[in-house]
């Protein structure tokens, strides 16, 4: 019986294996360590990759996946009638989402969306575990797809990055910025604004203030008490993220958690130490 399958790729952070045994599809991007190439998130994740980031001669770099790759998948799994709607990382962050809108666009007889996400992470990871509950529970895909934008457009998205090195390396800021950051402990604050792109929200000094700071701005979007869905993702500091849980629980009525790692696609910008909270309000 035809129905709505859903597709993402492996910067969306969650373990595509287990992603894999709820039916979701995942097409993996490509981190590059020189000439050392991995399958992100399926060959390479966690402190695994940390561990190498801070070792490293060279700047890792990673590719987005082909228009043949997400061809393959899309029409494998709209031979039978079935729609697709592909969750996919934030245009502005990679050439992810214009080689899955390449693809689609050959397959222009099948039921095939393409949602650009605006985020990173499990932000849209989050996203893609509802769409495919709600296709699981037997939704058309007009209605997975309306639903995925809707939480797309209120999805609320920041981070604090622990150390200014990886900006700097990857061009994000400049030297000044740079030397006068790192001399006075300062941790940049950042938000994913409406249409994807990183904009800076807030610097703190010194590490503790930041779960305090990430709640405090949260709140300024989300009201406190607000019934949401809660994603949590870190880069190789499982306590802090613990942490940042445990106190946005106590701020809002939390319905559903997404914990989980990030993964080299984002990581190699932002460095070990980062941590991000994610909300999604409930309508």
């Amino acid at each position: 019986m035809p129905q709505v399958r859903i597709v993402t790729d492996s910067a969306c952070d969650i373990d595509p294996h287990y992603l894999e045994s709820i039916g979701v599809s995942v097409v993996p991007l490509t981190v590059r360590f020189g000439e050392e190439t991995y399958l992100d998130n399926y060959e390479m994740r966690g402190k695994v990759f940390y561990d190498k980031l801070r070792n490293s001669q060279v700047l890792p770099r990673t590719s987005a996946p082909s228009v043949g790759q997400f061809y393959k998948v899309f029409d494998e799994l709209t031979a039978d009638g079935s729609g697709v709607v592909a969750i996919l990382l934030s245009e502005v962050l990679s050439g992810t989402y214009q080689a899955a809108q390449m693809a689609a666009s050959m397959l222009s007889d099948r039921q095939i969306a393409v949602i650009n996400s605006k985020t990173a992470s499990v932000g849209y990871g989050l996203i893609v575990l509802e769409a495919n509950d709600l296709a699981r529970q037997g939704a058309s895909f007009g209605e997975v797809r309306a639903t995925a934008q809707s939480m797309v457009d209120r999805l609320v998205t920041m981070y604090a990055v622990d150390t200014l090195d990886y900006l700097y390396k990857n061009g994000r800021i400049g030297r000044a910025k740079h030397f006068w950051g790192s001399m006075l402990n300062l941790k940049c604050i950042l938000v994913l604004d409406e249409e994807g792109y990183v904009a800076g929200l807030d610097r703190v000094r010194g590490r503790s203030k930041i779960i305090p700071r990430l709640i405090e701005l949260a709140g300024e979007r989300i009201p406190y008490g607000s019934k949401v869905k809660l994603g949590m993702c870190h880069a190789d500091v499982p306590g802090e993220g613990a942490k940042l849980v445990a106190a946005a629980k106590q701020k809002w009525d939390v319905v559903r958690t997404v914990e989980t790692e990030i993964g080299a696609v984002i990581g190699i910008h932002n460095g070990p130490g980062t941590l991000a909270l994610i909300l999604l309000p409930v309508e």
